[in-house]
């Protein structure tokens, strides 16, 4: 059985309302609302928000081409001539896609690498057009944006950005 948790919380205050199923199961150890778990694609959000604050300090453009950032470009085969904004990654309308593991950067596959085949790419839709695809391939570029500007690594910049800011307890 996976473990179920949930609070409740307003400005003041977070209240377990629900925890059920073993933190670990091999000593048993029930779950509790102070056991840290894996947030998945909430890590997105803070994503963004750390990208804002970036935005914010005038060190990153939503609409500027990522290619610039990066020091390398960063094309769908299909339209070669449309740049990918920071705007469309962050809104999945970059047209890349990661249908079964295509979303992986395996260890030794460099992510620029992985953007070369061709597999990843919507050959369909052009980057910034109306069509929506959530993609987890996105937001590693947005990570190497980051660390291109900041010169930290990604969990680290987002730590400063989003994370202590916030007062979170948590890390990437």
């Amino acid at each position: 059985q996976p473990a179920t948790v949930a609070v409740r919380f307003d400005r003041t205050s977070i209240t377990p309302a629900l925890a059920e199923g073993l933190a670990d199961r091999t000593t048993g150890r029930l779950v509790t609302a102070d056991d840290p778990v894996r947030i998945a694609s909430i890590s997105k959000l803070v994503t963004a928000l750390g990208v804002m604050r970036l935005v914010d300090q005038g060190k990153l453009n939503l609409e500027r081409d990522v290619s610039d950032y990066l020091g390398w470009r960063v094309r769908n085969p299909a339209f070669p001539e449309k740049p990918i904004t920071l705007n469309m990654l962050l809104s999945h309308r970059s047209s890349l896609i990661d249908g079964s593991e295509l979303y992986l950067v395996p260890l030794g596959v460099t992510l620029q690498d992985r953007l070369a085949d061709r597999r990843v790419w919507d050959a369909e839709h052009p980057p910034g057009s109306d069509w929506f695809h959530y993609t987890n391939l996105n937001f590693p570029l947005v990570a190497s944006v980051v660390e291109r500007v900041t010169g930290e690594r990604f969990d680290v910049a987002m730590s400063r950005l989003a994370l202590k800011p916030l007062k979170l307890d948590a890390c990437f």
